[in-house]
């Protein structure tokens, strides 16, 4: 089982690493997604940072867990923004994302 744990993480690390970067550097698809819900470049230039914060903070088990709310209330906010763009597979999908962070945020002490 702690081999799982780890790969989860893991992958929740580079997820909010990721989705945070294309933020930051103002992927048009991405940047394009956020305009449709009313949501400015600047914006979403500052919740890429946070982003990648978050996914930084999961790194030391000293931070993770504040890194896994970061990330769980980030992802909720972004697939809101998915589902305002009618984008219902891809928001649904995403819900995943959000129980990763949240079921790191509850494993880790």
């Amino acid at each position: 089982m702690k081999i799982v744990n780890i790969i989860l993480l893991v992958i929740l690390i580079l997820l909010s690493i990721s989705t945070g970067l294309v933020k930051i550097f103002e992927m048009e698809d991405e940047m394009v997604l956020f305009r449709g819900a009313g949501i400015s470049d600047t914006l979403t230039l500052l919740f890429g940072i946070i982003q990648t914060i978050g996914g930084i903070l999961l790194i030391p088990t000293k931070t993770r867990r504040i890194g896994a709310l970061i990330m769980a209330i980030t992802f909720t906010l972004a697939t809101i923004v998915v589902f305002i763009n009618g984008m219902l597979v891809f928001g649904f999908s995403s819900i995943l994302f959000i129980a990763l962070a949240v079921y790191q945020y509850i494993t880790t002490k």
